[in-house]
């Protein structure tokens, strides 16, 4: 009997894993230069909800993971290098200069201080190098700029990993790399108009992020929109760059669901500007992907979230009226698994929500209410009521 209930325990257990696997996998292989929105992002939280009801991982520690899985390669150190030398002055086909060139982009690697999986995608052993010198040259001028390499790294990976064309590969390299000029441009915008930054890794991993989201649909408007936002949270305290990546991975997110983009960019934008910490705004994204699944119109589920930010409700408060129309289980009832802020960087770690309906001093105004500011830039005060 006992052998009996083990046996039905693992099949169900399979059987869960499988329908995850179902419902991830049609999505999983969108077009990989399409910026439709993110449909990696919509395949990854189809999967969390199919396989447990809510994100298990925070969004920090899953972007880490992502990462390290798009660039990972065993690090090999002076023997990985030694093997590219061998390789520069044994390959058939190279003419001088090109060994040249070659010789030199690898000392840059190395002086430029890249570590051993971006040197081993820049000279992949099973593509020709004559081939990887353009990109070379991109990346390796991106780092004497101190510009974020790691997403046109992932972006060159992710295209062999499909089989793509070098036309192809050079076109996705070259857009990902506007793209993270474009955001970092946009970061040092908002960093002049006294959003506070991190330390200069963060910065960096920052940047990458906003050019991710670039990427995958987040346009010039909708930066406007945040930094005008930003702008007006000021007013009344602090904002980060991490909050304004934050707000920018829920745009992409909620535009993934297909929200429309103004409404998208609205319910993100008013977040920030009401004092909202980059760890709620993750989990807005959560809340109406579990409202939708547990069947609840998404128009329904949008106003009841766009409510609670505007009266600057704590996210139990949104979660447990949600529960009420029936929109999430009883496990959700208690709050999602959000990610919490990479504020040990520098930046500031605003308080968060302890799905207890409280918010912790550091999120608060002293006042009774959010840190944030409506409209007419007052700040809230007293029941925690948006202003303006």
């Amino acid at each position: 009997m006992k052998r009996h209930q083990a046996l039905k325990t693992m099949a169900n257990g399979s059987l869960a894993v499988l329908v995850a696997v179902l419902l991830a996998g049609p999505l999983a292989g969108a077009a990989f230069a399409q910026d439709d929105g993110g449909a990696q992002v919509r395949a990854q939280d189809r999967a969390e909800i199919a396989a447990q009801g809510a994100p298990e991982n925070d969004p920090a520690q899953t972007r880490a993971g992502e990462e390290a899985r798009n660039t990972a390669q065993d690090p090999q150190g002076d023997l990985l290098r030694q093997r590219i030398r061998d390789r520069i002055e044994k390959e058939d086909g190279l003419q001088s200069q090109e060994r040249d060139q070659l010789r030199k982009h690898l000392g840059d690697c190395e002086t430029l201080g890249l570590d051993d999986a971006t040197i081993g995608a820049l000279f992949d052993e099973n593509v020709p190098l004559r081939k990887q010198i353009k990109t070379q040259e991109r990346v390796l001028a991106m780092a004497r700029e101190g510009l974020a390499v790691d997403p046109v790294v992932q972006k060159l990976q992710e295209g062999r990993r499909k089989g793509a064309s070098d036309e192809a590969l050079e076109k996705a390299c070259a857009r990902m790399e506007e793209n993270v000029r474009a955001a970092h441009r946009y970061m040092e915008k908002a960093k002049a108009a006294g959003v506070t930054p991190g330390d200069r890794e963060a910065e960096r991993r920052r940047t990458a992020e906003m050019a991710k989201h670039m990427f995958n649909g987040l346009g010039d408007g909708d930066m406007d929109q945040l930094q005008e936002r930003a702008r007006i949270r000021l007013r009344d305290g602090s904002c980060t760059t991490e909050d304004l990546a934050a707000a920018a991975e829920t745009t992409v997110k909620l535009r993934a669901m297909g929200i429309e983009r103004e409404r998208a960019g609205r319910v993100a934008g008013e977040a920030l500007q009401y004092g909202y910490t980059a760890r709620e705004m993750r989990q807005f994204s959560w809340m109406v992907m579990t409202a939708k699944a547990h069947g609840g119109p998404q128009n329904d589920v949008l106003d009841t979230l766009e409510r609670g930010i505007r009266n600057q409700h704590q996210l139990a408060e949104m979660v447990r009226e949600m529960y009420q129309h029936g929109w999430m289980g009883p496990a959700d009832e208690h709050g999602g698994h959000g990610g919490h802020d990479a504020a040990g960087d520098g930046g500031h770690q605003h308080g968060g929500d302890d799905m207890g309906g409280h918010r912790n001093d550091g999120g608060q105004d002293g006042t009774g209410g959010r840190g944030g500011t409506g409209e007419k830039g007052q700040s809230g005060t007293g029941g925690g009521q948006g202003n303006g």
